[in-house]
């Protein structure tokens, strides 16, 4: 747990103490361009967490995405930075395949950072094995990569991307909160700022700090008011607790909305939608290879289109990237359809889109 003995707040903070601590931080980012409400919550919850992350046994990661170069994404990852520690960060690139986010995150963490943040980047947040399990495990344990040694390191860690329209995809959405940013100008590099909240709190920090933990305290002081927000799914503990319910507390939007929003708009989820409906349409409860299926559409199919979509590959659609993808959304359902997988005589799989209504 964090020990507010160690910065200068009250020993019993009053709901007046913790607005007068939030209007301070709100202070700080007063000049972001936020898209919604809901983002600006966000960003304080990032302070929130930045400032206990010792403390959280699990926390999201923190994605601050704009439409346009220059919106502030890297400088407001710099800001919450500065409440984890009074040091900078070190971006990095993100890793580009499994193999390379092992070896990236393992050297890393076997350091202690206070913050993981990958700046600028170019892709989507993809969900590779060691991405995922150091944002749902408290330590992870891996070979080190040209060695014969396996080493355990902390996820202790905030971890912190931006870029430009790229995000979470998959098994991230509801790994990581985004932050959006939103300008709503051409040229934002041209754009001129009066305040400097980064150099505010490294030459302040004990007294930003004190603001974050004060909003923290005061609410737990309260008798913590819960308000019925919905569960995320592995953060359904301190980090909510810390980092959402003192916010909302003090009639701030929901910082985990956007999580929410990216997990109901998964654009993964709406192919998979669109495949289902269409293939059970085609074929009803009858079991089909890959192969039948393509044999069976024409090229106007509708099915095919969105078959297309998801595996076409020098304008055919490959037969084994799709069967990957399938295989990889077997049992998903969506819109009360599922797929299911059998095999023929021969040993061929064949898959079957199925009713969840109709079998329940």
């Amino acid at each position: 747990m964090f020990d507010a003995r160690a910065f200068p707040i009250k020993e019993r903070p009053t709901e007046d103490d913790a607005r007068a601590a939030l209007r301070l931080l709100l202070a700080l980012i007063g000049e972001f361009k936020f898209k919604a409400e809901h983002d600006r919550a966000a960003a304080v919850s990032a302070i929130l967490a930045a400032t206990t992350r010792p403390s959280l046994p699990l926390a999201p990661a923190y994605h601050v995405r704009a439409p346009v170069f220059s919106s502030g994404k890297s400088y407001l990852c710099k800001l919450f930075t500065a409440f984890a520690g009074p040091g900078p960060s070190a971006p990095c690139s993100y890793p580009t395949d499994g193999a390379e986010a092992t070896k990236t995150l393992l050297a890393l963490l076997l350091t202690s950072p206070a913050v993981v943040e990958f700046d600028d980047m170019t892709t989507d947040l993809i969900p590779f094995g060691m991405m995922n399990r150091v944002l749902t495990e408290q330590r992870v344990s891996d070979r080190v990569l040209g060695e014969s040694k396996t080493v355990s390191v902390s996820t202790r860690a905030l971890f912190l991307s931006s870029g430009n329209n790229v995000g979470p995809v998959r098994d991230m959405l509801r790994r990581v909160v985004t932050i959006n940013l939103d300008p709503r100008c051409q040229t934002p590099a041209l754009t001129r700022y009066k305040a400097d909240p980064v150099g505010d709190v490294r030459r302040a920090r004990g007294k930003y700090v004190a603001a974050a933990l004060t909003i923290i305290e005061a609410w737990k002081s309260a008798g913590e008011p819960r308000t019925d927000i919905p569960t995320v799914a592995s953060y359904n503990g301190p980090w909510t607790d810390y980092c959402r319910h003192p916010l909302v507390w003090l009639g701030m939007d929901d910082p985990a909305t956007g999580l929410f929003d990216q997990l109901q708009h998964d654009p993964d989820a709406d192919a998979l939608g669109r495949i289902l409906k269409l293939w059970h349409g085609k074929f009803k409860n009858d079991p089909k290879t890959v192969r039948e299926v393509l044999q069976a559409l024409s090229y106007q199919d509708d099915l095919m289109d969105a078959l297309r979509e998801v595996a076409e590959e020098r304008g055919e659609i490959n037969r084994k990237r799709l069967g990957w993808w399938i295989r990889r959304h077997e049992h998903r359902i969506v819109n009360d359809l599922e797929f299911q997988r059998g095999t023929d005589s021969g040993g061929s799989v064949k898959w079957t889109v199925v009713s969840v209504a109709e079998v329940f």
